[in-house]
């Protein structure tokens, strides 16, 4: 019973991690759970530990929790300094990458080295949603996006490339093969753009082609992340983070303590939250980036 009431009690916060549409951002959202709602019973050391390698990050509508995907489990920052695993069914799943339904919370998607998964109940069951995938599926990127009735995921699939499902996971198509890897993708609502952040390209996918897109004075991109509300894009490379905001791109003006190699957006006072060479968390507010964890 335990289990299940802490995989219960994180629905409503995992509504508001993935960004919205313009169709999604126009419906009423749940209020996201409280920090002191999630059992926090470990220090980010632990997390490392247990996780072995941080993946992702993403912050939660209410600004009070930052959320971290692992090769070993989904963990939420719970205050205090203190940190709590989520959906412990999943504890040993590697997770690259989520979705949760804005029209039906319950409905929620992870993604990893071992393919899809799906559950309609709020985490507390979990099936396959990975036919067409291939077999095993080395997931190392995945997104979702809701446009009207339809909700469109999208995984990156190491030594194939990029697959595509219209139909909530229950079919996926090989979309656009790719010899390269893919460090991270997102979708711009504003722009109808996927962007995609592969190991020699920045690359988008706009009205069925795709383009090269050129960052000034870059030679390598780690990660990339959409503002699904601004539609500012912002990068994390070797020269600090990049933001292209009205089609122009500028360097970001706070320096981080350290190489961020993950970016994701904020939410609240915070502009942005990283992750840096070392696996601390960041967050920027107030043009100063300053520790998470």
């Amino acid at each position: 019973m335990y289990r299940l009431l802490r995989a219960g009690m994180v629905i409503t916060a995992l509504a508001l991690l993935a960004g919205c549409s313009e169709n999604e951002r126009s419906k009423p959202v749940t209020p996201a759970v409280t920090a002191a709602a999630i059992p926090g019973d470990l220090t980010y050391q632990d997390v490392l530990q247990k996780g072995e390698v941080v993946h992702n990050l993403a912050m939660t509508a209410d600004a009070r929790q930052v959320w971290v995907g692992t090769h070993s489990g989904l963990y939420s920052s719970a205050g205090g300094g203190l940190w709590g695993l989520l959906f412990p069914q999943l504890e040993q799943e590697d997770v690259a990458g989520w979705y949760v339904d804005p029209q039906n919370p319950r409905q929620i998607f992870m993604a990893g080295s071992d393919g899809v998964m799906r559950s309609t109940d709020g985490g507390e069951t979990w099936n396959r949603a990975d036919e067409g995938l291939p077999k095993p599926a080395n997931i190392r990127s995945f997104i979702g996006t809701r446009e009207g009735d339809q909700i469109r995921l999208f995984a990156f699939v190491t030594g194939e490339g990029i697959y595509q499902s219209s139909d909530e996971g229950d079919q996926w198509k090989m979309w656009l093969p790719l010899d390269q890897e893919v460090y991270a993708m997102d979708y711009n609502p504003l722009e109808d753009r996927l962007y995609v952040a592969a190991q020699y390209n920045l690359l988008y996918h706009e009205s069925g082609q795709w383009y090269t897109e050129t960052v000034p004075n870059v030679q390598q991109i780690y990660c990339l992340a959409v503002d699904r509300t601004t539609g500012i894009l912002a990068v994390a490379t070797e020269q600090g983070i990049m933001e292209k905001e009205d089609g122009e791109w500028r360097p970001l003006a706070a320096k981080a303590p350290e190489k961020l190699i993950v970016v994701a957006p904020g939410a609240g006072p915070y502009r942005w939250v990283g992750i840096g060479e070392s696996a601390f968390v960041y967050a920027l507010t107030d043009d100063k980036w300053t520790k998470w964890n």
